[in-house]
C-alpha cells in the first residue's frame, strides 16, 4: 500500500518532495495502533452462531465497511504527513502518541454510530428483529451524549493532525520547503482546522438539544457541513495555487 501511495503523485500532490520515503520506528509503530484499530472493529463483533445471526451479521458488514474506509482515511492523511515531512524529534513524538491515543478512543463511538444507520435500513427490507435489536441500544434522549463524545473525538484528530502541520511549516527553513511546499502545507493546516471544527459545532448543537430526541439527528446533519464548506475551500485553494504557479512561471521566464 506505501509503494501505490508513494508511486500514485495525485494522492500525495504532484511536485511535494518525499522526505520520510523510508519509514522509521514511529511510522511502523503508528502502523501497528491503525492495526490494533481496525483489529477491535472486528473482535467486537460477536461470531454467529445461528441464521438469524448470519443475517444480523451480514447487515452489520455496511457499518464495518464504513468504520474500515474512515480509519483508512485517517491513516492515509497521517502517512501522507510522515512521508512528506519525515519529522521523528520529541515534539511530534508527542502530538503522535495523542493522535494515536484518540484514533484508538474513536473506534467504538465510530462503531456504535455507524451501527445505527442499520435502524433505517431494517426498516425498508422490513426486519423487525435487527430494528428491535438497535432500539434496545440507546435510548432517545441519549443520542446527545453519543453525538458529543463522537465529535469530541472526531474533531481531536483532525486538530492534532492540524497542529502536526502548524509544526512542518514552522520548521519550514530546516526542512528546505520550497514555495509551493511551503504552501500546500498552510493548505493542509487549515483544512485540517475546518475538518475539526465541524464536529465542534455537531458538539454543540447536540448539548443545546441534550436530553431531546431530536439531539442525534440535529447533530448528525451538521456534517452535511462538509461537503459545501470543503467545496468552498477547495475552490479557493485552486485559485490561489494557480496563481502561485503562475507567478512561478514567470519568475522562471
Amino acid at each position: 500500500m506505501r509503494e501505490l501511495i508513494i508511486n500514485n503523485k495525485k494522492a500525495t500532490n504532484e511536485g511535494f518532495r518525499f522526505r520520510g520515503k523510508e519509514p522509521g520506528r514511529l511510522e511502523n509503530f503508528s502502523d501497528a495502533v491503525f492495526a490494533l484499530a481496525v483489529t477491535l472493529l472486528l473482535i467486537s463483533t460477536t461470531p454467529p452462531t445461528n441464521f438469524e445471526q448470519i443475517k444480523r451479521f451480514s447487515f452489520e458488514l455496511i457499518p464495518f465497511l464504513l468504520c474500515i474506509a474512515l480509519i483508512i482515511s485517517i491513516w492515509h492523511e497521517h502517512y501522507v504527513y510522515f512521508l512528506r515531512y519525515g519529522l521523528r524529534n520529541g515534539k511530534i513524538i508527542v502530538l503522535n502518541t495523542l493522535f494515536l491515543v484518540i484514533v484508538l478512543f474513536y473506534v467504538y463511538p465510530l462503531k456504535f454510530l455507524t451501527k445505527l444507520i442499520l435502524y433505517p435500513i431494517g426498516y425498508l427490507v422490513n426486519e423487525q428483529s435487527i430494528m428491535d435489536d438497535l432500539a434496545k441500544m440507546i435510548r432517545g434522549e441519549d443520542m446527545a451524549d453519543l453525538m458529543i463524545i463522537y465529535g469530541l473525538g472526531a474533531s481531536g484528530v483532525f486538530f492534532v493532525l492540524m497542529l502536526m502541520y502548524r509544526y512542518a511549516h514552522q520548521q519550514a527553513d530546516e526542512l528546505d520547503l520550497s514555495e509551493l511546499e511551503r504552501f500546500e502545507t498552510k493548505v493542509k493546516v487549515r483544512s485540517s482546522l475546518l475538518m475539526s471544527l465541524i464536529p465542534l459545532i455537531s458538539v454543540l448543537v447536540a448539548f443545546c438539544f441534550r436530553g431531546h430526541w431530536l439531539a442525534g439527528m440535529l447533530g448528525g446533519f451538521t456534517y452535511f457541513l462538509y461537503t459545501p464548506v470543503m467545496i468552498f475551500h477547495g475552490r479557493h485553494v485552486d485559485r490561489e495555487r494557480k496563481k502561485l504557479t503562475e507567478q512561478n512561471q514567470n519568475a522562471t521566464d
